[in-house]
């Protein structure tokens, strides 16, 4: 998956929920408004090793 195309998919979901993406990060394998509710949602499908992303409520920019 492109970097842009995961920009795209993290911008496009939903504020204040998760996603999980597939261990080697090429497909998104669940989407879901709590952390328990997405693990189980990726285990379901069969992946064991997901990247979690949780999605800010706002997207803002961070200086550090």
């Amino acid at each position: 998956m492109s970097p842009q195309l995961r920009l795209e998919i993290l911008r496009d979901a939903e504020p204040n929920s998760w996603v999980a993406f597939s261990h080697d990060e090429t497909s998104v394998v669940a989407s879901a408004s709590s952390y328990i509710e997405v693990v189980q949602q990726a285990e379901q499908v069969g992946e064991q090793d997901p990247v979690l992303v949780h999605i800010p409520e706002e997207w803002l920019p961070l200086v550090l």
